[in-house]
């Protein structure tokens, strides 16, 4: 003969109402978890400034245009050689053809009281023609398409052959929003 068990009711409800409150507790933690994560993880990352920072800092910091030493080989920054501001050499140098790359305009000026011209360069002259464009008409904007433009100044000295002479460094970069 088969014995039937007597399930006891009373435990089983005890059990129950023990484990909701638990499972409850975890559901709420969870919920909590992921909204915090949600909202602490940046889903766009800017770069444009980065990549601003980074080309003009190659410009200042290497022998692009800046005057170095042939015996040592040490960069003087600062020291601007007026006959490497030129765009055949910094195209050999930095070469961005794709269009998502910056594009610069290299002006070096006199510090006289009209802040004299002296010489101008470019990285993408097109694409710098172009997205220029686009600024100078207000249609920058954030989205694909536009772009955002960058002006950094630096003091320098303007090495010509033998002479040298204080001067404005002043680069015009524009970066893509694509």
């Amino acid at each position: 003969m088969i014995k039937i068990r007597n399930r006891n009711n009373r435990g089983q409800v005890q059990f129950f109402l023990e484990n909701v409150f638990r499972l409850g507790f975890l559901m709420i933690a969870l919920l909590a978890f992921f909204l915090l994560v949600n909202f602490y993880v940046v889903n766009k990352i800017d770069t444009t400034q980065l990549e601003a920072e980074t080309v003009a800092n190659r410009i200042i910091y290497s022998n692009i245009i800046m005057h170095n030493d042939i015996n040592t080989g040490r960069v003087y920054v600062g020291i601007v050689d007026k006959q490497k501001v030129d765009d055949s050499r910094i195209f050999n140098q930095i070469n961005y053809l794709n269009e998502r790359h910056v594009a610069v305009k290299i002006k070096l000026l006199n510090n006289t009281p009209k802040n004299d011209f002296v010489k101008e360069a470019y990285i993408n002259k097109a694409q710098f023609e172009r997205l220029k464009v686009i600024i100078d008409a207000n249609l920058g904007g954030s989205g694909k398409g536009g772009a955002t433009m960058f002006i950094k100044k630096y003091p320098v000295t303007i090495k010509d052959y033998n002479t040298y002479s204080y001067g404005t460094l002043v680069l015009e970069i524009i970066v893509p929003n694509s």
